[in-house]
Protein backbone atom coordinates (compact mmCIF):
# COMPACT_ATOMS: atom_id res chain seq x y z
CA UNK A 1 0.00 0.00 0.00
CA UNK A 2 2.70 2.39 1.08
CA UNK A 3 4.34 1.74 -2.21
CA UNK A 4 1.17 2.52 -4.23
CA UNK A 5 1.08 5.64 -2.46
CA UNK A 6 4.66 7.09 -3.19
CA UNK A 7 4.47 5.56 -6.88
CA UNK A 8 0.76 7.29 -6.96
CA UNK A 9 2.74 10.56 -6.09
CA UNK A 10 5.31 10.35 -7.98
CA UNK A 11 3.36 9.83 -11.25
CA UNK A 12 1.03 12.48 -10.73
CA UNK A 13 4.41 15.14 -9.98
CA UNK A 14 6.14 13.77 -13.16
CA UNK A 15 3.11 13.96 -14.88
CA UNK A 16 2.73 18.06 -14.82
CA UNK A 17 5.86 18.67 -12.90
CA UNK A 18 6.29 22.07 -14.11
CA UNK A 19 2.57 23.10 -13.02
CA UNK A 20 3.84 21.95 -9.81
CA UNK A 21 6.47 23.93 -9.88
CA UNK A 22 4.50 27.28 -10.50
CA UNK A 23 3.11 27.98 -6.51
CA UNK A 24 7.17 28.08 -5.65
CA UNK A 25 8.00 30.40 -8.66
CA UNK A 26 5.04 32.87 -7.32
CA UNK A 27 5.55 32.61 -3.62
CA UNK A 28 9.24 33.53 -4.73
CA UNK A 29 7.95 36.21 -7.01
CA UNK A 30 5.43 37.37 -3.73
CA UNK A 31 8.28 37.40 -1.79
CA UNK A 32 10.70 39.85 -3.57
CA UNK A 33 7.78 42.46 -3.94
CA UNK A 34 7.01 41.80 0.00
CA UNK A 35 10.74 42.68 0.01
CA UNK A 36 10.77 45.87 -2.33
CA UNK A 37 7.80 47.46 -1.10
CA UNK A 38 8.28 46.84 2.52
CA UNK A 39 8.42 50.24 4.80
CA UNK A 40 12.01 50.62 6.43
CA UNK A 41 11.72 50.29 9.91
CA UNK A 42 13.52 51.79 12.84
CA UNK A 43 14.93 49.98 16.53
CA UNK A 44 15.78 51.59 19.73
CA UNK A 45 15.76 49.56 23.28
CA UNK A 46 16.86 49.94 26.68
CA UNK A 47 18.08 48.06 29.65
CA UNK A 48 17.18 48.33 33.20
CA UNK A 49 18.56 46.64 36.53
CA UNK A 50 16.59 45.18 38.31
CA UNK A 51 16.87 44.05 42.27
CA UNK A 52 15.00 41.89 44.50
CA UNK A 53 15.68 44.06 47.15
CA UNK A 54 17.52 47.53 47.97
CA UNK A 55 20.45 48.71 50.12
CA UNK A 56 18.00 51.45 51.15
CA UNK A 57 15.09 48.69 51.54
CA UNK A 58 17.80 46.52 53.73
CA UNK A 59 17.91 48.75 56.14
CA UNK A 60 14.41 49.98 56.59
CA UNK A 61 11.10 47.79 56.69
CA UNK A 62 10.32 48.66 53.07
CA UNK A 63 10.94 45.13 51.64
CA UNK A 64 9.68 43.46 49.30
CA UNK A 65 9.15 39.72 50.36
CA UNK A 66 6.82 38.70 47.24
CA UNK A 67 10.08 36.96 45.71
CA UNK A 68 10.65 33.81 45.21
CA UNK A 69 13.77 32.24 44.85
CA UNK A 70 13.10 30.15 41.66
CA UNK A 71 12.15 32.99 40.00
CA UNK A 72 14.69 35.69 39.28
CA UNK A 73 13.97 39.22 39.66
CA UNK A 74 14.33 39.98 35.74
CA UNK A 75 11.61 36.98 35.12
CA UNK A 76 9.27 38.85 37.92
CA UNK A 77 9.82 42.16 36.18
CA UNK A 78 9.26 41.38 32.81
CA UNK A 79 6.35 39.23 33.62
CA UNK A 80 4.60 42.35 35.40
CA UNK A 81 5.81 44.55 32.33
CA UNK A 82 4.23 41.97 29.51
CA UNK A 83 1.08 41.76 31.85
CA UNK A 84 0.29 45.93 32.12
CA UNK A 85 1.24 46.35 28.23
CA UNK A 86 -2.08 43.97 28.00
CA UNK A 87 -3.94 46.97 29.64
CA UNK A 88 -5.30 49.61 27.65
CA UNK A 89 -5.18 52.69 30.47
CA UNK A 90 -1.05 51.82 30.79
CA UNK A 91 -0.58 52.01 26.93
CA UNK A 92 -2.74 55.02 27.22
CA UNK A 93 -0.77 56.42 29.82
CA UNK A 94 2.68 55.90 28.44
CA UNK A 95 1.31 57.20 24.96
CA UNK A 96 1.06 60.21 26.31
CA UNK A 97 4.38 60.88 26.86
CA UNK A 98 5.23 60.63 22.56
CA UNK A 99 4.05 62.59 20.28
CA UNK A 100 1.57 59.98 19.48
CA UNK A 101 -0.55 61.37 21.73
CA UNK A 102 -1.01 64.05 18.83
CA UNK A 103 -3.51 60.97 17.04
CA UNK A 104 -5.83 60.36 20.22
CA UNK A 105 -8.35 62.68 19.67
CA UNK A 106 -9.30 61.17 16.07
CA UNK A 107 -12.48 59.03 17.71
CA UNK A 108 -12.70 55.64 19.67
CA UNK A 109 -11.53 53.46 16.36
CA UNK A 110 -8.21 55.15 15.76
CA UNK A 111 -7.85 55.40 19.41
CA UNK A 112 -8.04 51.41 19.77
CA UNK A 113 -6.44 50.95 16.62
CA UNK A 114 -3.62 53.08 18.06
CA UNK A 115 -3.31 51.27 21.01
CA UNK A 116 -3.21 47.89 19.37
CA UNK A 117 -0.51 49.01 17.47
CA UNK A 118 2.07 50.66 19.76
CA UNK A 119 1.14 47.09 21.88
CA UNK A 120 2.78 45.04 19.00
CA UNK A 121 5.72 46.97 18.20
CA UNK A 122 7.04 46.71 21.91
CA UNK A 123 8.92 43.91 23.16
CA UNK A 124 10.06 43.15 26.78
CA UNK A 125 11.96 40.13 27.58
CA UNK A 126 14.93 38.82 30.11
CA UNK A 127 18.38 39.16 29.95
CA UNK A 128 19.93 37.30 32.30
CA UNK A 129 18.93 37.42 36.23
CA UNK A 130 18.97 40.75 36.67
CA UNK A 131 18.17 42.53 33.94
CA UNK A 132 15.16 43.42 31.14
CA UNK A 133 14.98 44.35 27.30
CA UNK A 134 12.68 46.91 26.40
CA UNK A 135 12.55 47.41 22.86
CA UNK A 136 10.29 49.53 20.56
CA UNK A 137 10.17 49.64 16.56
CA UNK A 138 8.52 51.80 14.73
CA UNK A 139 8.53 53.46 11.36
CA UNK A 140 9.27 56.47 13.01
CA UNK A 141 12.95 56.74 14.55
CA UNK A 142 11.77 59.63 17.08
CA UNK A 143 8.65 57.20 17.68
CA UNK A 144 10.53 54.32 18.62
CA UNK A 145 12.97 56.09 21.42
CA UNK A 146 10.33 58.14 23.13
CA UNK A 147 8.24 54.71 23.65
CA UNK A 148 11.38 52.45 25.10
CA UNK A 149 11.84 56.01 27.47
CA UNK A 150 8.28 56.51 28.30
CA UNK A 151 7.43 52.78 28.60
CA UNK A 152 10.51 52.30 31.56
CA UNK A 153 8.76 55.31 33.28
CA UNK A 154 5.66 54.47 33.21
CA UNK A 155 6.95 51.03 34.64
CA UNK A 156 9.21 52.67 37.58
CA UNK A 157 6.13 55.00 38.09
CA UNK A 158 3.27 51.85 38.29
CA UNK A 159 6.12 50.24 40.96
CA UNK A 160 5.87 53.42 43.26
CA UNK A 161 2.23 53.96 42.97
CA UNK A 162 1.32 50.26 43.50
CA UNK A 163 3.94 50.62 46.61
CA UNK A 164 2.81 54.30 48.18
CA UNK A 165 -0.80 53.33 47.26
CA UNK A 166 -1.46 52.45 51.33
CA UNK A 167 1.39 55.14 52.65
CA UNK A 168 -0.96 57.87 50.92
CA UNK A 169 -4.27 56.77 52.14
CA UNK A 170 -2.48 56.55 55.95
CA UNK A 171 -1.21 60.05 54.96
CA UNK A 172 -4.81 61.32 53.95
CA UNK A 173 -6.14 59.60 57.16
CA UNK A 174 -3.50 61.49 59.44
CA UNK A 175 -4.33 64.77 57.56
CA UNK A 176 -7.73 64.37 58.54
CA UNK A 177 -7.25 63.67 62.09
CA UNK A 178 -4.83 65.97 62.61
CA UNK A 179 -7.16 68.59 61.80
CA UNK A 180 -9.70 67.38 64.38
CA UNK A 181 -7.05 66.81 67.12
CA UNK A 182 -5.75 70.18 66.47
CA UNK A 183 -9.64 72.02 66.84
CA UNK A 184 -9.66 70.05 69.65
CA UNK A 185 -6.53 71.44 71.69
CA UNK A 186 -7.42 75.20 70.30
CA UNK A 187 -11.02 74.52 71.94
CA UNK A 188 -9.50 72.87 75.17
CA UNK A 189 -7.10 76.34 75.33
CA UNK A 190 -9.76 78.53 74.67
CA UNK A 191 -12.38 76.99 77.19
CA UNK A 192 -9.27 77.22 79.98
CA UNK A 193 -9.07 80.65 78.94
CA UNK A 194 -12.33 81.58 79.33
CA UNK A 195 -12.75 79.88 82.62
CA UNK A 196 -9.41 81.54 84.14
CA UNK A 197 -10.76 84.90 82.94
CA UNK A 198 -14.51 84.15 84.68
CA UNK A 199 -12.71 82.93 87.90
CA UNK A 200 -9.14 85.02 88.38
CA UNK A 201 -7.43 83.87 91.33
CA UNK A 202 -7.74 85.43 94.55
CA UNK A 203 -5.56 88.29 95.80
CA UNK A 204 -5.33 86.46 98.72
CA UNK A 205 -5.45 83.14 99.99
CA UNK A 206 -5.78 79.79 97.46
CA UNK A 207 -8.51 79.16 94.97
CA UNK A 208 -12.04 77.55 96.31
CA UNK A 209 -11.73 73.55 96.04
CA UNK A 210 -14.27 73.47 93.38
CA UNK A 211 -11.97 75.53 91.07
CA UNK A 212 -9.28 73.75 91.56
CA UNK A 213 -10.58 70.59 90.49
CA UNK A 214 -12.13 72.82 87.13
CA UNK A 215 -9.07 73.98 86.54
CA UNK A 216 -7.69 70.54 86.77
CA UNK A 217 -10.32 68.72 85.10
CA UNK A 218 -9.73 71.44 81.96
CA UNK A 219 -5.68 71.31 82.14
CA UNK A 220 -6.36 67.23 81.73
CA UNK A 221 -8.34 67.63 78.45
CA UNK A 222 -6.18 70.19 77.06
CA UNK A 223 -3.26 67.77 77.92
CA UNK A 224 -4.73 65.09 76.41
CA UNK A 225 -5.75 66.98 73.03
CA UNK A 226 -2.23 67.79 72.73
CA UNK A 227 -0.98 63.80 73.42
CA UNK A 228 -3.11 62.89 70.43
CA UNK A 229 -2.26 66.37 68.30
CA UNK A 230 1.37 65.23 69.42
CA UNK A 231 1.17 61.53 68.30
CA UNK A 232 -0.85 62.13 64.97
CA UNK A 233 2.11 64.66 63.96
CA UNK A 234 3.94 61.81 64.15
CA UNK A 235 2.55 59.24 62.73
CA UNK A 236 2.14 61.89 59.55
CA UNK A 237 5.46 62.45 59.11
CA UNK A 238 6.32 58.44 59.49
CA UNK A 239 3.87 58.14 56.52
CA UNK A 240 5.94 61.04 54.28
CA UNK A 241 8.89 59.65 55.73
CA UNK A 242 7.98 55.88 53.99
CA UNK A 243 6.60 57.72 50.96
CA UNK A 244 10.66 59.08 50.55
CA UNK A 245 11.70 55.64 51.30
CA UNK A 246 9.17 54.00 48.60
CA UNK A 247 10.39 56.47 46.12
CA UNK A 248 13.84 56.15 46.97
CA UNK A 249 14.00 52.21 47.32
CA UNK A 250 11.70 51.82 43.66
CA UNK A 251 14.73 54.50 42.11
CA UNK A 252 17.37 51.99 43.74
CA UNK A 253 16.27 48.67 42.97
CA UNK A 254 15.06 49.39 38.90
CA UNK A 255 17.68 51.58 37.34
CA UNK A 256 18.03 52.12 33.32
CA UNK A 257 21.84 51.13 32.60
CA UNK A 258 21.80 51.46 29.06
CA UNK A 259 18.97 53.82 28.04
CA UNK A 260 17.85 53.70 24.59
CA UNK A 261 19.12 55.91 21.93
CA UNK A 262 17.44 57.29 18.54
CA UNK A 263 18.44 55.45 15.87
CA UNK A 264 19.62 56.42 12.76
CA UNK A 265 19.25 53.73 9.92
CA UNK A 266 17.12 51.59 9.91
CA UNK A 267 16.67 48.14 11.29
CA UNK A 268 17.89 45.62 8.46
CA UNK A 269 18.26 42.25 9.55
CA UNK A 270 19.61 39.31 7.38
CA UNK A 271 18.18 37.04 10.09
CA UNK A 272 14.56 38.27 9.70
CA UNK A 273 15.33 38.57 5.73
CA UNK A 274 15.90 34.21 6.03
CA UNK A 275 13.22 33.94 8.34
CA UNK A 276 10.83 35.59 6.09
CA UNK A 277 11.48 34.57 2.65
CA UNK A 278 11.52 30.64 4.24
CA UNK A 279 8.13 31.41 5.47
CA UNK A 280 7.53 32.18 1.98
CA UNK A 281 8.83 29.11 0.30
CA UNK A 282 7.78 26.86 2.52
CA UNK A 283 4.46 27.95 1.59
CA UNK A 284 4.93 27.68 -1.68
CA UNK A 285 5.76 23.87 -1.17
CA UNK A 286 3.40 23.63 0.74
CA UNK A 287 0.93 24.55 -2.03
CA UNK A 288 2.86 22.21 -4.36
CA UNK A 289 2.53 19.50 -2.50
CA UNK A 290 -0.64 19.89 -1.41
CA UNK A 291 -1.45 20.08 -5.53
CA UNK A 292 0.82 16.76 -5.90
CA UNK A 293 -1.38 14.91 -3.73
CA UNK A 294 -4.70 16.42 -4.09
CA UNK A 295 -4.13 15.37 -7.81
CA UNK A 296 -3.11 12.14 -7.13
CA UNK A 297 -6.29 11.05 -5.23
CA UNK A 298 -8.44 12.44 -7.52
CA UNK A 299 -6.63 10.49 -10.42
CA UNK A 300 -8.98 7.29 -10.17
CA UNK A 301 -7.46 6.29 -13.53
CA UNK A 302 -5.18 3.09 -13.94
CA UNK A 303 -1.91 4.01 -14.78
CA UNK A 304 0.34 2.04 -12.81
CA UNK A 305 0.47 -1.61 -13.48
CA UNK A 306 0.32 -1.97 -9.66
CA UNK A 307 -2.87 -0.51 -10.05
CA UNK A 308 -4.61 -2.93 -11.70
CA UNK A 309 -3.57 -5.15 -9.32
CA UNK A 310 -4.81 -3.64 -6.30
CA UNK A 311 -7.84 -2.18 -7.42
CA UNK A 312 -9.15 -5.17 -10.63
CA UNK A 313 -7.49 -7.74 -8.61
CA UNK A 314 -6.40 -9.42 -12.34
CA UNK A 315 -2.77 -10.30 -13.14
CA UNK A 316 -0.68 -8.35 -15.32
CA UNK A 317 0.57 -10.38 -18.45
CA UNK A 318 2.45 -8.00 -20.59
CA UNK A 319 2.67 -4.14 -21.06
CA UNK A 320 2.78 -2.69 -24.21
CA UNK A 321 5.80 -0.21 -24.68
CA UNK A 322 6.32 2.94 -25.67
CA UNK A 323 7.36 3.20 -28.69
CA UNK A 324 6.88 7.21 -30.01
CA UNK A 325 10.17 9.29 -30.18
CA UNK A 326 10.40 11.47 -27.05
CA UNK A 327 11.92 15.13 -28.40
CA UNK A 328 13.16 17.57 -26.79
CA UNK A 329 11.64 21.24 -27.33
CA UNK A 330 14.39 22.41 -29.28
CA UNK A 331 14.42 19.59 -31.79
CA UNK A 332 10.80 20.04 -32.69
CA UNK A 333 11.36 22.94 -35.09
CA UNK A 334 14.58 20.87 -36.88
CA UNK A 335 11.72 17.75 -37.34
CA UNK A 336 9.93 20.08 -38.91
CA UNK A 337 12.27 21.55 -41.56
CA UNK A 338 13.18 17.80 -42.15
CA UNK A 339 10.06 16.76 -43.12
CA UNK A 340 9.32 19.74 -45.62
CA UNK A 341 12.74 18.86 -46.80
CA UNK A 342 11.71 15.26 -47.62
CA UNK A 343 8.34 16.40 -49.11
CA UNK A 344 10.37 18.65 -51.36
CA UNK A 345 12.93 16.18 -52.51
CA UNK A 346 9.09 13.27 -53.38
CA UNK A 347 7.52 16.41 -55.19
CA UNK A 348 10.41 16.78 -57.33
CA UNK A 349 10.97 13.27 -57.99
CA UNK A 350 7.89 12.68 -59.54
CA UNK A 351 7.59 12.81 -63.18
CA UNK A 352 6.38 15.87 -65.06
CA UNK A 353 3.59 15.71 -67.70
CA UNK A 354 4.07 17.91 -70.39
CA UNK A 355 1.51 18.09 -73.33
CA UNK A 356 3.47 21.13 -74.99
CA UNK A 357 6.43 23.06 -74.42
CA UNK A 358 4.47 26.00 -71.88
CA UNK A 359 3.88 23.54 -69.49
CA UNK A 360 7.35 22.33 -69.94
CA UNK A 361 8.56 25.57 -69.23
CA UNK A 362 5.72 25.66 -66.06
CA UNK A 363 7.51 22.55 -65.16
CA UNK A 364 11.06 23.34 -65.31
CA UNK A 365 9.83 26.74 -63.11
CA UNK A 366 8.28 24.84 -60.48
CA UNK A 367 11.77 22.72 -60.22
CA UNK A 368 13.64 26.06 -60.14
CA UNK A 369 11.35 26.86 -57.43
CA UNK A 370 11.56 23.66 -55.23
CA UNK A 371 15.45 24.34 -55.58
CA UNK A 372 15.30 27.60 -54.27
CA UNK A 373 13.08 26.45 -51.02
CA UNK A 374 15.50 23.34 -50.65
CA UNK A 375 18.25 25.93 -50.39
CA UNK A 376 16.59 27.87 -48.05
CA UNK A 377 15.86 24.98 -46.12
CA UNK A 378 19.50 24.00 -46.29
CA UNK A 379 20.07 27.31 -44.68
Amino acid sequence: MIRLVILRILESYFRHRWLYLLPIVLTSALAVFYFLHEKPTYYAQGVLYVQNESYLASLTNVRDNSASWWVTAAQTASQDLNELLQTDAFVRAFIQQTDLEADMGEGQTAVKKLIDETRKSIRVYPLGENQIVVSATREEPEIAYQLVNAVVEGYLQWQINAQLSESETAQAFFNDVIKTYEAELSSARDEMKQYLETHPAPLRGDRPGGEVIEIDRLQGAIDLASTRYATALEKEESTRLAMAQIKSDARQKYFLIDAPRLPDKPNTSVKDIAIKSAIFLAAGFILSGAAIVGAAIIDRSLRLPIDVTHRLDLPVLSLVPDASVRRKWYQFRKKRQTEEFERLETLKEEPAIAPSVQAGELVMTEESSLDEKKADMIV
